[in-house]
C-alpha cells in the first residue's frame, strides 16, 4: 500500500484533512476521498513546485466548499443537537444525544426516537462520523426487510435469479455491489433517495448477476427492465452526495459560512 503524509488545511475556520502522496507520475491529481482529500504529486518536483501545488490544492478545496453539489460535504463535521430531526424513508426521527464516560457508542430506536449514547472524549469530526454510522445501523435494520422485499419482488418479476443474501450497509464509495454467487449489498444512503431511484440501483445490481461488467450487453439488460435508467443515474449524480444521515433542522452544519 502506498505511503502518504497526513496534512491539514484550515479553510474558512474548517480543518480539512488531506492525504498527500509523492508518486512516480507525470502530473498532479486531486480528488475527494472517503475521509479526506487525496493529493498526488510527482516525486520529481522540487520544494518550490510542491509549494505551488499546495496553494493550488487549497484553492481547489475552497472552490469545492463554495459549490452546492455536496461532493465534499462529508468531510465536514455535521452538527447533531438534542431534538435534531433526521428524515429517512419519508419518516422523521428525533435524536436524543447523551455523552458520557464510556469506551463505545451505541444507538437505540424506540418508535420514532433514536437515543444515542456517545463517548464524550470524541472530537467533533469523530462524533459526527460515529453518529452517522450509528444512524445507518439502526435505520438500516428498521428498513432492511422492506428493501429486501422490494428487491426480491423485482427479481421475481424480471430476472428470476437465485439471490442468496441482501445486506444494507453504510457505503460512500458506491450505491451497491453484487457477487457472482448472488450476494447483494446496498448502501443505506439509498434510504434517503426516492423509491424509483432505489429501484434503479436494485435493477443495476440484479443485472450484474447476468453480466459482471458494464458492457453494452449489460446495459441492454438494464434498459429492458428500466428504460429510464439514465434519469435515475442523473438523479444520483446531482443529488447523491446529499443522501446521508444528516439533520433536516436549520441548526445543522454541513459547510462553513461563506462570509
Amino acid at each position: 500500500m502506498a505511503k502518504y503524509e497526513l496534512i491539514h488545511f484550515e479553510i474558512k475556520d474548517v480543518e480539512i484533512q488531506v492525504k498527500r502522496y509523492y508518486e512516480r507520475r507525470k502530473n498532479v491529481r486531486i480528488s475527494v476521498g472517503k475521509d479526506s482529500v487525496i493529493l498526488r504529486i510527482p516525486s520529481f518536483m522540487n520544494s518550490d513546485q510542491r509549494h505551488k501545488y499546495h496553494i493550488w490544492a487549497k484553492e481547489w478545496i475552497e472552490k469545492q466548499m463554495s459549490q452546492s453539489n455536496g461532493a465534499i460535504n462529508h468531510l465536514f463535521p455535521v452538527r447533531y443537537d438534542n431534538n435534531s430531526i433526521v428524515k429517512c424513508m419519508g419518516e422523521n426521527f428525533e435524536l436524543k444525544i447523551i455523552s458520557g464516560d464510556r469506551l463505545t457508542s451505541n444507538a437505540k430506536l424506540t418508535g420514532n426516537k433514536i437515543k444515542l449514547k456517545l463517548d464524550q472524549s470524541l472530537l467533533e469530526k469523530e462524533k459526527s462520523d460515529s453518529i452517522r454510522r450509528l444512524l445507518s445501523r439502526v435505520l438500516g435494520k428498521k428498513y432492511k426487510d422492506e428493501v429486501e422485499h422490494r428487491l426480491r419482488l423485482i427479481n421475481k418479476h424480471y430476472f428470476q435469479h437465485k439471490v442468496n443474501s441482501v445486506r444494507l450497509k453504510y457505503n460512500r464509495t458506491n450505491w451497491g455491489s453484487c457477487s457472482c454467487s448472488g450476494n447483494i449489498n446496498l448502501s443505506t444512503r439509498l434510504l434517503m433517495a426516492p423509491e424509483w431511484v432505489r429501484d434503479y440501483v436494485i435493477v443495476h445490481e440484479l443485472a450484474h448477476i447476468n453480466e459482471m461488467n458494464h458492457s453494452s450487453k449489460y446495459w441492454s439488460i438494464v434498459e429492458k427492465v428500466y428504460p429510464e435508467y439514465k434519469k435515475a443515474e442523473k438523479w444520483l449524480k446531482v443529488n447523491g452526495a446529499k443522501c446521508d444521515f444528516i439533520p433536516v433542522d436549520s441548526n445543522k452544519k454541513r459547510k462553513p459560512d461563506s462570509n
